[in-house]
């Protein structure tokens, strides 16, 4: 399996506010989204009015296709508008772990499940018989 990374660095110039920076990276976030289906993030520069990073990972069986999904984030990201692109990180690595042994845990609580298990919850008078 292989897994496609990305970073991109954003200036957004016309930003005079946290605000304004939130609109023009939803409007990114929301188009890649959209257009591919694949969630992209805010991974630094939170506190900067005109500086973002964006942040997208995306896997594949193929190296190639994961590249090919990257290089098609940055590209509607570039095309959303509203920021200019000013540096890009992306690589690819492959992820190979062996499988380890899954024991399923069934950890859920409810009524239903202590009514099973135990007759503490169970009121006094609800246990004696009606006469």
């Amino acid at each position: 399996m292989y897994v496609g990374l990305a970073k991109l660095s954003l200036v957004i110039g016309d930003s005079h506010s946290l605000k304004e920076k939130r609109m023009v990276i939803r409007r990114i976030k929301d188009r890649v989204r959209e257009r591919l289906g694949i969630t992209i993030t805010e991974v630094g520069e939170l506190d900067v009015w005109q500086r973002a990073e964006l942040g997208a990972a995306v896997t594949s069986n193929e190296r190639s296709k994961a590249l090919e999904l990257i290089d098609d984030v940055v590209r509607v990201a570039m095309a959303a508008g509203g920021a200019q692109i000013v540096a890009i990180a992306k690589d690819t690595i492959t992820f190979d772990a062996a499988p380890l042994p899954f024991a399923e845990v069934d950890d859920r609580t409810g009524s239903a499940d202590k009514a099973q298990g135990q007759d503490e919850w169970v009121p006094e008078e609800w246990k004696r018989e009606p006469t």
